[in-house]
């Protein structure tokens, strides 16, 4: 059961992901995260009290929310660079560094990679550098009403690659603090993540306020683009607690399956989430991007498996 734990967190974590690229197509970057997340925070803390479960240790605490900070830091670049960039290529760079850092932590740390992960770490540059300096196609994208105008310039690219480049930073730090947190009471440790990053949030939000800085992803919220009809704001609301329930039952089935497999096998199921992201925006907004790029994709795909599945010399 564990592998298929695994794989069903990657396309929970990739669907998730997508429904939150659309959100932020529509309304601020800020404003969808910390609104998808908080209503799942809102969710899980009754569940988790209700389970019965025991509350872990101070120091699996400590470090779970210090993964959720840089977890949640993490998908608030990835959702901004999903506005102002190409999902696909966002994702996918995304992906790729939250699988290469980690490895290039450890070999830092004195631990000698497989030949198949160091043929994968070197791939994984290689792609990254593809995606990131290509020109994709920019066509009307389905679903677009209300983007942000750039998202589909040839700047915004650039743009998206280098929140892309964020993001992944931010999910390696995730993994490599989290990775360490062995504890029971898998629900108390979700709920433990939502309160960190969306107090980390509100933080960021104080600050630039305090400030009198804007922030990006803090603009405001456009005339229309949030529906005047009841249905629609439904539509909405239920689009924003999707996208923040797709992360938190990624993380659940993550935690289930690495507790059936351990965590070498469940991150090699894992590693596909960026791939269904690309799934997602490929089939359902007709997204395309230049043959440079797609090679690229394709590339970091490959090597993000690589990397999960390789082991230690």
């Amino acid at each position: 059961m564990g592998p298929l734990f695994g794989i069903l967190a990657a396309f929970a974590w990739g669907g998730g992901d997508f429904l939150g690229g659309l959100a932020s197509r529509r309304l601020p970057t800020f404003f969808v995260v910390l609104v998808s997340q908080a209503s799942t925070l809102i969710l899980i803390v009754p569940i988790a009290w209700a389970s019965g479960q025991l509350i872990p240790d101070s120091a699996a605490l400590s470090r779970t929310l210090i993964a959720g900070v840089s977890g949640g830091c993490g998908v608030l670049a990835l959702y901004h660079g999903f506005a102002h960039g190409r999902i696909s290529v966002v994702a996918s760079i995304a992906g790729t560094l939250a699988a290469l850092i980690p490895v290039g932590v450890t070999i830092i740390g004195g631990e000698i990679p497989s030949l198949v992960r160091l043929i994968g770490f070197i791939t994984a540059v290689v792609a990254i550098i593809i995606v990131s300096t290509g020109e994709g196609e920019h066509p009307a994208v389905a679903g677009d009403e209300g983007a942000h105008a750039d998202a589909s310039s040839g700047k915004a690219l650039g743009g998206g690659a280098l929140y892309g480049i964020a993001a992944g930073c931010g999910f390696a730090g995730f993994s490599l603090v989290f990775s360490g947190v062995q504890a029971d009471g898998i629900l108390w440790l979700l709920a433990t993540l939502r309160v960190a990053s969306v107090s980390a949030l509100l933080l960021i939000a104080a600050v630039a306020t305090l400030l009198r800085k804007r922030a990006p992803g803090m603009e405001p919220i456009r005339d229309g683009a949030i529906p005047r009809d009841g249905a629609g704001r439904l539509r909405l609301a239920a689009l924003l607690v999707a996208t923040g329930s797709g992360d938190t039952m990624g993380n659940l089935l993550f935690f289930l399956a690495a507790g059936l497999s351990g965590v070498a096998v469940a991150a090699v199921f894992t590693s596909i989430a960026p791939i269904t992201t690309v799934i997602f925006a490929a089939l359902l907004l007709g997204e395309r991007v230049a043959r440079r790029q797609a090679f690229g994709i394709a590339l970091a795909a490959v090597a993000t498996v690589a990397i999960a599945v390789g082991g230690v010399a």
